[in-house]
């Protein structure tokens, strides 16, 4: 079972994008990160899913969940 979520990743044709996993073209594109990373904090929000967020090497820069995290920080259960 794949979990769903979106990733802001570097684009070639266009500055940065959003994707949903496992799909081959982007949601949207934008000129500039903070933008992407902006769209796909709502788009996280409203779907309850993961963001992940890339830096221009592709790696995972940071990671969001807005949904049911299934690793809460451990000062934040029960």
């Amino acid at each position: 079972m794949s979990r769903k979520s979106n990733h802001v990743v570097p684009s070639k044709s266009h500055g940065w994008a959003v994707k949903k996993t496992g799909a081959s073209r982007a949601s949207k594109s934008f000129d500039t990160k903070s933008e992407a990373v902006q769209y796909g904090r709502s788009i996280s929000r409203s779907e309850k899913t993961e963001l992940y967020i890339h830096k221009k090497d592709g790696t995972i820069q940071n990671r969001n969940s807005y949904g049911n995290d299934p690793f809460p920080p451990k000062d934040k259960v029960g």
